[in-house]
């Protein structure tokens, strides 16, 4: 009796990069292969060590500064007393020394934003990093592995040995309702699926839906996705992602990755997103969203709108499509953070800043700040409603405070009342006004009731 010949089944988008990256055709789960990257990206807070390390072992130095991109993003203004303002001045000389090529100081913004705004990140491309959630560069197509604190492995010898991640596939369906926004479609994700179903995994998403996303959405669903327990998680490209793409290349070669036909999934998954309303999360678990009417009214003492989830221009229109003539509650304070210098300009050039001092805001500048506790920090049993991250205990100063995560609309309408609030009524009377005003209900698409607006290859 002969031997059954096994044929070799399709590649999805993950398999399929680490494959090229690693000089390979095709690669299976569980497998470790060696890669190199197109680039290496890393932020100032792991610095000080790096250096340490690196004169422990002595030159060369690195293999490959030219791939390596440093960003100053956790500190962007380091005040008087700060260790930070030491370690400004560490990088500003490295970089020098060891002929990085790619370093971006204070105010340029989060590496995440950075990434894809300046076009390193590109479909098909391979990037190491120290950071999960910049995953978010998979709204192009491209692949972030996080290594971190391993990232001084790639900085030294340009390449990193990588466990093939297994892949989980979700299929976009549906629309999103009045008032619903990305963020809240990754708060129902990790509700539903944040028990470590997607341990390591990479989720990749595709779908009818995915066309109705703007580039800021799918950046916002990336970079939460990783709290679901995956490794990482990637987006199959369209028009719109290419275009983007090809507005910010600078003639850097890219190749598409589509997933085979017959690509084999750990799990696949159909999420319909008519079927979604405004979520908050509770503390102190990232799984515990909640629709915004069985929390609301609950008093909050901060609200801010930032961090790697929550900082993109799309955030900035939604947080002002209601605080446009409107206050801040006086108990209340509100910090906004544009995610970049593209994003606060575009902010600036549309108004928005304007919007957002009128209402008592303070607009901080482009970096990480509040959502690690940088700045904003929380004292006693204060309670913060937010766009950032995380929402255990501690993460923003005392321990005895709460934090409540949110989409920009929800935090924004909270700030308002000073307690968390439904924001659709505050949509409604924003699409009211807009018709009363220009014969039209298209208001920012009705005020998020209408598909989301495709943004231009510049934002």
């Amino acid at each position: 009796m002969s031997a059954m010949s096994v044929v070799p089944t399709g590649q999805t988008i993950a398999q399929k990069i680490l494959a090229r990256h690693a000089g390979r055709e095709r690669v299976e789960p569980g497998e470790h292969l060696t890669c190199v990257p197109d680039h290496v990206a890393t932020q100032e807070l792991n610095w000080p060590t790096i250096r340490r390390n690196l004169d422990r072992i002595g030159p060369p130095g690195l293999k490959r500064p030219d791939k390596v991109i440093v960003v100053i993003d956790h500190t962007p203004s380091a005040a008087t007393g700060s260790p930070h303002a030491a370690t400004h001045y560490l990088l500003k000389s490295l970089t020098r020394d060891l002929r990085i090529g790619h370093f971006f100081g204070p105010g340029t913004g989060l590496r995440h934003l950075v990434l894809v705004e300046k076009g390193f990140a590109r479909p098909g491309s391979l990037i190491f990093s120290d950071e999960g959630n910049i995953a978010s560069i998979g709204a192009v197509g491209a692949l972030n592995i996080s290594m971190s604190p391993d990232i001084l492995v790639p900085l030294i010898k340009d390449e990193n040995w990588v466990t093939v991640p297994r892949t989980v596939r979700i299929d976009l369906v549906g629309q999103m309702p009045f008032g619903v926004n990305a963020r809240d479609i990754v708060q129902t994700l990790l509700r539903d699926w944040g028990q470590g179903q997607f341990l390591q995994c990479c989720v990749e998403y595709g779908g009818p839906a995915l066309s109705s996303l703007s580039m800021d959405d799918r950046q916002t669903l990336l970079a939460s996705t990783f709290h679901s327990m995956s490794d990482t998680a990637v987006m199959e490209v369209d028009d719109l992602a290419l275009a983007y793409v090809d507005a910010r290349a600078q003639g850097r070669p890219y190749e598409v990755v589509r997933p085979d036909p017959d690509a084999q999934y750990h799990l696949r998954l159909t999420l319909d997103l008519s079927t979604l309303s405004p979520m908050v999360t509770v503390p102190p678990e990232q799984t515990g969203a909640t629709p915004v009417e069985q929390i609301a009214g609950l008093q909050v003492d901060q609200a801010t709108i930032g961090s790697c989830a929550g900082n993109r221009l799309q955030d900035m229109r939604d947080a002002a499509l209601i605080l446009r003539g409107r206050k801040v509650a006086s108990h209340v304070t509100m910090y906004i953070t544009p995610g970049s210098a593209e994003v606060y300009a575009q902010a600036a050039r549309e108004g928005l800043l304007e919007v957002f001092a009128e209402a008592g805001a303070a607009v901080l500048t482009p970096g990480c700040n509040t959502c690690w506790g940088y700045l904003g920090v929380l004292s006693g049993k204060e309670v913060s409603i937010t766009t950032h991250q995380f929402n255990y205990q501690g993460r923003n100063g005392s321990e005895e405070a709460r934090v409540f995560l949110a989409s920009p609309l929800t935090v924004a309408a909270s700030a308002v009342e000073g307690k968390i609030a439904d924001p659709r009524p505050y949509l409604q009377q924003v699409a009211y006004d807009a018709y009363l005003a220009d014969g039209a209900d298209d208001a920012h698409g009705a005020a998020v009731g209408a598909p989301r607006p495709a943004p231009s290859g510049r934002h």
